[in-house]
């Protein structure tokens, strides 16, 4: 083994024999120190101390570098950076593939995506790896990550990003939160986001909750664009003022603000007049569309094999009553005060209706 010091000239005659071609030329900027080791037919360049390179189209930044030329390999160690096109990398330490053109990086990772919009994406983990070749990034351990256009950040144990297909996914209690102002939370065994539709897919336990509702399904497919959410497997809906199940839940947003949910097939929901109090009142249906403005319902319709069950409470404004019925169609409107206004039923009616006797 044989170690050379080469001063900057010499090394700017030699270096250029590492690379036959543009994509493989290696280029120091510079470093504090260099050393050439030959290891029997291996070359191995050594550099320390504000160390800064380019290798084929990549730029590099350390304290230390090792660089490999039969290998085609470095490994760099210590406040290293990496600019490749739009995206930027840094790291405690780090090791570059040249084939198959990739980077593996461990301890404080952090991986940024800047766009021709000014907007960017980020994501932070303990180990990554990125492989240029196909431009996808993989991290795992304490990954979060931030996504300026879509406001949201996300954190999990796992995740893949397929920067050419627009498409990622994150396993092992991933979690994503938007940073709006009423936050909404994602949860699941598995969340997947495709860029272009933007749309955000979880399967598995599902929890989607904000201030003013809690959803769980198997199954969600959220719509960024259309404001649109679709549970499905055994989907629950609580809020304040309203419980509901049914085969398939679609929830509607403005703003992210909840304006109405459809729910098909099975469908029933309890409700109350008053926030937090006892949901005794309760509609049946094959089909129920409800309309919310500030958490509560407002107006809801239901179709088909409809029944129902509204205890009225007396106060100075209004008698105590019961109603329960059935029917093939069924409309209610409540005012600002969350009290029914009125209710309208049709086809095929049977009811009981009870009135306290003031007698």
């Amino acid at each position: 083994m044989k170690n050379i010091w080469i001063g900057s000239l010499l090394l700017l005659i030699l270096l250029p024999l590492w690379g036959k071609n543009k994509a493989e030329e290696l280029r120091v900027i510079h470093s504090d120190k260099l050393y050439l080791n030959k290891v029997q037919d291996e070359q191995i360049l050594e550099l320390y101390g504000n160390v800064h390179f380019w290798y084929g189209e990549t730029e590099f930044h350390s304290n230390r570098a090792m660089i490999f030329d039969k290998q085609k390999i470095a490994r760099l160690d210590g406040n290293v950076k990496v600019n490749n096109d739009s995206l930027a990398l840094k790291a405690d330490s780090l090791t570059y593939y040249r084939i198959p053109d990739q980077l593996n990086a461990g301890g404080k990772v952090y991986i940024t995506e800047t766009r021709k919009s000014g907007s960017f994406r980020w994501f932070r983990s303990d180990f990554a790896i990125y492989n240029m070749k196909v431009d996808n990034v993989t991290a795992w351990q304490n990954v979060s990550s931030y996504d300026k256009d879509e406001k949201a950040s996300a954190t999990c144990g796992y995740a893949f990003w397929d920067r050419k297909n627009g498409y990622a996914y994150m396993v092992e209690n991933p979690v994503v939160r938007s940073a709006a102002e009423d936050t909404l939370l994602v949860k699941a065994e598995k969340i997947e986001f495709f860029d272009e539709e933007r749309k955000l897919v979880a399967t598995f336990n599902v929890l989607a909750q904000t201030r003013d509702y809690k959803a769980t399904s198997d199954f969600l497919l959220y719509f960024l664009n259309g404001d649109k959410a679709v549970f499905t497997g055994a989907p629950r809906f609580d809020s304040d003022y309203a419980s509901a199940e049914a085969r398939e839940f679609y929830l509607y947003f403005e703003q992210r603000k909840l304006i109405g949910a459809e729910l098909v097939d099975s469908c029933r929901v309890w409700f109350s007049e008053e926030p937090n109090a006892p949901k005794s009142n309760w509609v049946n249906a094959d089909y129920i569309n409800l309309g919310f403005k500030d958490q509560a319902i407002r107006d809801f319709k239901a179709e088909n094999s409809v029944s129902y069950y509204y205890l009225q409470s007396p106060n100075e404004k209004r008698d105590f009553f019961i109603n329960s019925a059935s029917g093939s169609y069924l409309e209610a409107r409540f005012g600002e005060d969350n009290k029914l206004q009125d209710m309208k039923m049709r086809q095929g009616i049977k009811g009981i209706y009870k009135f306290q006797d003031k007698s």
